[in-house]
């Protein structure tokens, strides 16, 4: 386990790092440029003193207890992604501010009701619901969800927003470092009946529409962005859906290319021809080839999902590569791709990453399988503590438009590291 103690695409072989970072984005090529680009996300790391954080985009924590067991097992930063409602929690937050003080708008039969909304006076069907939901009315105010912060622990503001009226209609998306905040506390509109009386779940709107608030609620200008939640298995999106999201804005940061809740979700109700053409439940790796070898860049996360909040075993996280414990840094790090996803985090790490226009190289703390993978598949498969991948070149450039490397060992860690992106 890593412990804390305490970069569509580019940067420009001759240009201006600058103009990569001043907008708080990742710049993408002009596709018209005649010069080699290159991105490196881990261009000046520095991996002899770098702080290892880990971290995990997409997790549900409604409660001290779930927090603590993230916390046991090795969490520092925490962006708690919970939905009903889809909004963010911190040190402050009861389950009754939801309810008796929530402060952002709602719509009911196309009319916005703004806020501050008290649930108490909106809801006048309580005969109509069920016991025990009938018998919560009025709601009264709750504990705090998180009495017990440890010192060492970052919370993130963050939500797994849903209910976007076009395309995928089980498209979920996360934004972690984003204030936004949307939908109600009614679980799937089914406890207190709230679409049967004109309020609908989650968000409402288009995808388009939330995009730009979750932006707009930005807490940091240079950290932080959108990541598509299981974008292959529940979300069920096609390419071209993702293109889209991924091209809507330079902030729209990737896609989980690991989800510990796919992953272990009973699949065999459905049937083989709907299934991804993925051959690991949980996992988008093949989605994620097909994305970056459009030059695309687009960052892949490993995440618990509900993992953590159920408590026992689970796989997924984000290791960041931060020179300062702080939640600015570790955004930050999120937003230029300052990180690699993992399954474990168990004491597989790497400990130097390198790359130029003619090669790839890296080395990890202890022997393991190391494989480069590009837009022409796997190119080189070795097992030891260090590798290097000659790029191959075409009339002098780089003959491939990415690569990625993917390390594992014996105990079953498997280390996702960010794609170098070349562009010509």
């Amino acid at each position: 386990m890593v412990t804390v103690v305490n970069r569509s695409h580019a940067i420009t072989v001759l240009v201006t790092i600058l103009t990569t970072f001043s907008a708080g984005s990742v710049a993408r090529p002009d596709p018209a440029a005649k010069t080699l680009t290159m991105l490196n996300p881990y261009d000046g790391v520095d991996w002899k003193s770098v702080i290892k954080v880990p971290s995990a985009t997409h997790l549900h924590m409604k409660e001290q207890s779930a927090l603590d067991h993230g916390y046991r097992s090795g969490l520092r930063h925490f962006p708690i992604s919970n939905y009903y409602p889809s909004a963010p929690y911190s040190a402050t937050t009861r389950l009754s501010d939801f309810k008796l003080h929530q402060t952002w708008p709602v719509k009911r039969n196309g009319v916005t009701i703004e806020p501050p909304i008290n649930w108490n006076k909106l809801i006048t069907w309580r005969d109509e619901l069920k016991e025990p939901f009938r018998s919560s009315l009025p709601f009264t105010e709750t504990e705090l969800v998180f009495p017990h912060i440890p010192d060492d622990v970052i919370l993130s503001n963050n939500a797994e927003h849903h209910g976007f009226t076009n395309g995928n209609p089980r498209c979920h998306i996360c934004a972690p470092g984003s204030s936004f905040s949307s939908g109600t506390f009614d679980v799937k509109g089914r406890n207190y009946r709230l679409p049967e009386h004109g309020i609908p779940i989650g968000f409402g709107g288009t995808w388009q529409q939330a995009f730009t608030e979750m932006l707009k609620l930005l807490d940091y200008p240079d950290g932080g962005g959108i990541i598509i939640a299981h974008p292959a298995w529940l979300s069920g999106l096609s390419d071209q859906q993702i293109f889209e999201m991924l091209d809507f804005d330079q902030r729209v940061l990737g896609i989980e290319i690991y989800n510990h809740g796919e992953q272990i979700r009973d699949w065999t109700k459905k049937p083989a021809d709907e299934l991804p053409p993925e051959p690991e439940p949980g996992f988008a790796l093949k989605l994620w080839d097909r994305i970056l070898s459009t030059g695309r860049r687009c960052w892949g996360f490993c995440v618990p999902d509900h993992g953590v909040e159920k408590g026992g075993d689970w796989q997924g996280r984000s290791v960041l590569l931060v020179s300062r414990f702080s939640e600015r840094h570790c955004l930050r790090a999120y937003r230029n791709g300052n990180f690699y996803g993992c399954l474990k985090d168990n004491g597989l790490t790497v400990t130097d990453f390198q790359a130029t226009k003619t090669e790839v190289k890296l080395q990890t703390n202890q022997t393991a399988k190391i494989t480069f993978i590009t837009n022409k598949g796997i190119a080189k498969s070795v097992t030891g503590t260090s590798a290097t991948y000659a790029i191959p070149t075409n009339d002098g450039k780089p003959d491939v438009v990415y690569v990625r490397v993917e390390i594992s060992d014996e105990s079953g860690e498997r280390l996702f590291l960010q794609p170098v992106m070349y562009h010509h």
